[in-house]
């Protein structure tokens, strides 16, 4: 295509430019649209999978008492409960088991060796006397049976009863105050109410 126009005049000029400047944007267009895509491809989620978390071993072992040895319901009593020297309670009426249970656990059973006899001594010191149950401590043990279900093996009327302990005077009277702790001591060794009476009127 031929154009003819004025140089000198500023209206064809203005009308050559805008042609141009057309042309030259069109040919833009036409050579972005013929370049490749070279944009990168996304790259695929490569994340490694989680691991299977290994279940851990059950290594708890079972309680023990102070002898060794692991509640057994046929001797201790139930639910399972300690005495104040870290051993199973013993279960009401099984006293003989229960001994001979420790007895084996702590291997006491086995004969003691025949030992030299030994010469008398010249004078035997006197023995210590035992100190005084407070009164406080002896209280708050009674009382923490009384709440036990299984804490006592009888109403604690018939307990004093038994041991002809009075009212009026408990708080003083180390001789009753004894004999309650004795009945206790005798109560976490497995004894019936008989066998507890005997070893406190004893001590």
């Amino acid at each position: 295509m031929q154009i003819t126009f004025d140089p000198h005049n500023p209206e064809d000029c203005r009308t050559l430019a805008i042609l141009f400047d057309a042309r030259a944007a069109r040919m833009a267009l036409a050579a972005a649209a013929a370049q490749p895509d070279t944009a990168p491809a996304a790259q695929p989620d490569t994340a490694p999978a989680a691991q299977p978390e290994t279940a851990q071993p059950d290594t708890a072992q079972p309680e023990t008492d102070c002898h060794g040895m692991t509640h057994d319901d046929a001797i201790h009593s139930s639910p399972p409960s300690k005495n104040a020297d870290g051993s199973w309670r013993a279960k009401r009426g099984q006293k003989e088991a229960y001994e001979a249970a420790i007895a084996a656990a702590t291997g006491n059973d086995a004969p003691a060796p025949t030992a030299m006899p030994m010469p008398n001594p010249a004078s035997a010191a006197p023995a210590t006397p035992p100190a005084p149950i407070d009164y406080k401590t002896m209280a708050e043990r009674f009382m923490a049976k009384m709440a036990d279900p299984d804490g006592l093996p009888a109403e604690y009327e018939a307990i004093y009863a038994a041991l002809s302990i009075g009212y009026d005077d408990l708080e003083t009277n180390q001789t009753s105050i004894a004999r309650l702790w004795n009945y206790m001591d005798a109560v976490d060794n497995g004894d019936d109410h008989d066998g507890c009476v005997r070893h406190a009127m004893s001590a």
